[in-house]
């Protein structure tokens, strides 16, 4: 059970590694420039990373009640926010993670993650977001956020994190 987690999290994350890479060596590439002899010129390289790529490195976070997989209304601005970005990169895909706390059998805390990811995806898919960027994942109890046994770890484990 645990390998397929695994091969599935490896399936999901080659590709972006993969693209995220590629753009990079592109980057590096195209910062050397030659003049008519050429020789490499010196040049201005700026350093400095730009949003979309702060965006792309951040994870947003939505957190659920206790068994619940419905999407409280204070974190629609973060939702709208990835809407307003996908639109705008229209290239960018997500994964969705779906998260429990430790309470309740693994399979149960696995269907209730993957409850949890799929509202915030159906969520984004009302808001016009094609399905085809939009990728789930539920790690069950797996993968906590804070380790402990008093209810406010456990409010930080019942989650769905969207990650760019």
């Amino acid at each position: 059970m645990k390998l397929n987690k695994l091969l599935k999290v490896i399936t999901l994350t080659i590709p972006i590694i993969a693209a995220f890479s590629c753009s990079f060596q592109k980057d590096t590439l195209d910062a050397n420039t030659y003049g008519q002899n050429g020789q490499m010129e010196d040049t201005q390289i700026d350093t400095h990373v730009p949003k979309q790529s702060d965006f792309l490195k951040k994870e947003d976070v939505i957190y659920f009640d206790l068994n619940k997989a419905n999407i409280n209304s204070k974190f629609s601005t973060v939702l709208n926010d990835t809407v307003t970005f996908l639109y705008e990169h229209p290239d960018t895909n997500i994964i969705i993670e779906g998260h429990t706390d430790k309470r309740g059998t693994e399979k149960y805390n696995i269907e209730l993650g993957k409850r949890r990811a799929y509202a915030v995806k159906l969520y984004l898919e009302s808001r016009g977001i094609s399905s085809k960027k939009i990728s789930i994942i539920s790690y069950g109890s797996d993968k906590p956020a804070e380790v402990g046994d008093q209810e406010n770890s456990y409010s930080k484990n019942r989650r769905a994190v969207i990650i760019y």
